[in-house]
């Protein structure tokens, strides 16, 4: 067999892939030959525009960011489920290229010259009110756009727009919709009800020992104990490696100098200003002779803010004496700031220099935070350090944890290897843990088919306390508890079912004129007015003729529902106002995107494939 492999790659077939493959390693390397034919994947497929998982992972990273900037410091990312926000981006996705598709399908477009004004006018990319490059490039960054991805993605936004437009400025009601409307929502109705409540009831309900054994047999699967899991764990703890480190005297010195400076840089001075402007008609010289004359001016006793109101050329602030307000370090440029932080409250400078001119600056007043001693905060700073120290230490060890997770058959394994105790947690559901169990991240791992079945080792867990591996030690399934135990819980759900039907029972009686209740009420009401009246029977109220009696299921109980009078006003004398009629609109222009997205949707391809 080699040797008809020797002679078949003799000829000129297979010379020639033998020259294809080396050009090419030489053009694109091994890369070039693993990816032939192995394009990526798209995960959802929407009038033949593909979603890739690039389109899906960008808009999870942008939900992320968005919830990240509404909760602040209080944001935990372990509270989101990845697969709801990528179900979310998905579906969001899906949607978007529906509306891009329908749009291109109505030959809509987006003019170059109308996108650039669009982006011109867009809040985000202007600085006191004018279109900014810099600012453009750099919320583009963060965001994870270029200029021309954005462009293309505002350029569909617009067209959508447009066929969206289409339909709610065509949402105009008729005159007689709108009287229509009004006549319906002024409606009055006079309505008497008795409710029933199976609360009220359950005091009544006697149950014998085979009543509450048939409904524990028959409802087996409600009294059940949730799935359990025990794992044992091994890793680094950031409490204890804290704990270990040693910290100098030196170490707590240089931390109090930081804190020193962090407490400096937010200091907050208050100062004015008067400004000599450099300019095509005044030259450098000749601003500094200005800047020293008005100097000893104010040495003589002149006042600053007046000369600043008639001789300042910065004409925001002369206005107002030249007050400048409280400023923080980085607010201005650099010389200024250097002087004014360098002086002492009420001091006036001589002439700074700055790209703009000469400056002359009051300092009228400073804002510092208090400062704690040396030894007040020679405990905190230590912790600090150490706690910083375990930081590093655990990134020094995650990847040889990592690695250890990968190759080994055990967390006992790993432990003799790195010299750390195996531990072990207390059981836990899907639902709730404590300590490394209360780890989102954790419980859904134990609770995998591979460690629940395969005793695979989990992947490497970061939480606030350390890093862990972990492997599933014990198991329960759910079981069925004993009567005995859950004896209160089923006599409780067989009153409260019994209750119920009771209710329904005594409602039906009342509607029947069976049996007579004292417990009438009476209430005037129109349809979204909130009274006492359950909803479920305040619905059905203005569902039902006059005279006519009912009986309606509602939270908790049963109610029985008459109607004693309704009062309509004239359609033709009815007036609508302008709110009115807006709201309207309002209304049917959201029922008209609804269903044109529907009918969209019905009317394109949808695949998904990847998903």
């Amino acid at each position: 067999m080699l040797q008809t492999m020797r002679n078949s790659a003799q000829g000129i077939i297979a010379k020639v892939i033998v020259f294809f493959i080396i050009l090419v390693f030489a053009l694109w390397g091994v890369e070039g030959i693993v990816n032939i034919g192995s394009g990526e994947t798209p995960v959802a497929e929407v009038g033949g525009v593909e979603i890739l998982e690039p389109d899906i992972q960008r808009l999870i990273e942008q939900q992320k960011a968005n919830l990240r900037r509404q909760f602040g410091e209080q944001f935990d990312e372990n509270l989101f489920n990845d697969q709801l926000l990528r179900e979310s981006a998905l579906d969001q996705l899906i949607q978007q290229r529906v509306d891009a598709v329908q749009a291109d399908r109505f030959g809509l477009y987006a003019s170059t010259s109308v996108v650039d004004q669009a982006i011109v006018n867009i809040p985000a990319f202007q600085l006191d009110g004018r279109f900014n490059k810099e600012q453009f490039l750099s919320v583009l960054r963060m965001n994870g756009w270029t200029p021309l991805t954005f462009r293309a993605s505002l350029g569909e936004d617009l067209k959508v727009n447009q066929a969206q437009q289409a339909l709610t400025m065509t949402s105009i009601p008729t005159p007689y919709q709108t009287r229509l409307s009004a006549m319906l929502n002024g409606e009055l109705r006079t309505v008497s009800y008795v409710e029933i409540r199976a609360q009220d009831l359950m005091d009544d309900i006697e149950l014998s020992d085979e009543d509450v054994q048939t409904y524990y047999d028959d409802n087996s699967s409600r009294f059940q104990s949730p799935e359990q899991a025990r794992v044992r764990y091994v890793g680094f703890d950031r409490a204890a490696l804290a704990a270990a480190e040693e910290v100098s005297e030196d170490e707590i010195k240089a931390a109090y100098d930081d804190y020193l400076n962090e407490l400096s840089a937010k200091e907050q001075r208050s100062s004015r200003h008067i400004l000599v402007e450099v300019s095509d008609e005044r030259s450098s010289e000749e601003a500094l002779a200005k800047a020293n004359e008005l100097k000893a001016e104010l040495d003589a006793g002149a006042d600053f803010a007046e000369l600043a109101q008639t001789s300042s050329d910065d004409i925001a602030s002369g206005s107002s004496g030249g007050d400048l307000g409280y400023i923080s370090h980085g607010t201005f440029v650099p010389e200024f700031e250097t002087a004014l932080f360098a002086m002492q409250q009420g001091d006036i400078s001589e002439p700074v220099k700055t790209e703009f001119g000469y400056h002359i600056i009051q300092l009228l007043d400073v804002k510092a935070s208090e400062s704690d001693t040396f030894e007040q905060q020679h405990d905190e700073l230590a912790e600090y350090i150490r706690n910083e120290k375990a930081g590093l230490r655990i990134a020094e060890q995650t990847q040889e944890l990592s690695n250890l997770a990968f190759s080994s058959d055990s967390v006992d394994e790993i432990a003799a290897v790195l010299g750390l105790t195996v531990q072990e947690s207390g059981l836990f559901t899907r639902d709730f843990g404590e300590g490394l169990a209360a780890n989102d991240a954790v419980r859904q791992q134990a609770f995998a088919e591979n460690l629940l079945l395969d005793r695979e080792l989990s992947e490497l867990v970061e939480t606030e306390q350390g890093v862990y591996v972990f492997a599933v030690s014990e198991h329960e399934e759910p079981r069925t508890l004993p009567l005995e135990i859950v004896r209160q819980q089923v006599e409780n759900l067989l009153k409260r079912d019994r209750a119920s039907e009771l209710a329904d029972t005594i409602a039906a009686q009342i509607a029947a004129g069976e049996q007579e209740s004292d417990a009438w009420t009476s209430v005037e009401v129109t349809y979204d007015q909130t009274t006492d009246l359950p909803r479920e029977a305040q619905s059905r109220a203005f569902a039902l003729q006059q005279g006519v009696v009912a009986v309606v299921d509602v939270q908790g109980g049963a109610a029985v529902v008459r109607v004693d009078d309704i009062q309509v006003d004239d359609l033709a004398d009815l007036t609508v106002s302008a709110e009115e009629k807006g709201l309207l609109e309002n209304r049917a222009a959201r029922a008209n995107i609804a269903s044109y997205r529907k009918w969209a949707q019905d009317n394109i391809e949808i695949k998904r494939p990847g998903a």
